[in-house]
């Protein structure tokens, strides 16, 4: 992916994710019709608090915080199992109560799960890592004559001096070869 494919992921994970906290209040609005004060009020309380941290995530990672997109690929996850699990429930309600609008219902939340989870893939990539921590706003402050460059063969972020980069320096990560030596 180059970077302008970064940011607009960047930006569709945004939309996705304040997409995905209005689902989780139309679920939890749902539940709040129930007569049991308890379950009402587990229900609430643990609705309130997904969506205040899950808008405190993405707002940080909008802001590009440091390692928000960390916390935004472990909420993506935890969004994930909610609506697997809301998904499955409906899916069983449905085939007991014999109801084809729940039933679409819940395989709609199970996909949804399901497109949320591999979201989380690309979260967690070591590339798209790379790129959200150099964009960061807390990112390191590079040394005088440093640059950011890309390790040849693993393609990790890293700061050189290049007037002090030899043939025989290598990669901290891969133990690869920074330089590529041309044959002659």
């Amino acid at each position: 992916m180059a970077n302008s494919d970064f940011e607009l992921f960047s930006r569709r994970l945004i939309t996705f994710g304040l997409l995905d906290l209005l689902i989780i209040v139309l679920i939890f609005s749902t539940l709040s019709f129930t007569k049991n004060s308890i379950i009402l009020g587990l229900s609430l309380g643990f609705g309130l608090f997904s969506v205040f941290y899950g808008i405190i995530v993405i707002i940080g990672f909008a802001r590009r915080n440091h390692h928000y997109e960390i916390k935004l690929a472990n909420f993506l996850s935890f969004v994930s199992g909610f609506f697997l699990m809301i998904g499955a429930i409906q899916v069983l309600i449905a085939i007991l109560a014999n109801d084809l609008i729940l039933s679409l219902q819940g395989i709609l939340l199970i996909l949804l799960a399901n497109s949320t989870r591999k979201r989380t893939f690309t979260l967690r990539h070591p590339t798209y890592i790379s790129w959200y921590r150099q964009h960061a706003n807390s990112a390191p402050v590079l040394g005088t004559n440093e640059v950011f460059a890309t390790c040849p063969n693993c393609n990790s972020l890293l700061a050189v001096v290049p007037q002090l980069l030899t043939a025989k320096d290598k990669c901290p990560h891969c133990s690869g070869f920074l330089v590529i030596r041309e044959e002659e």
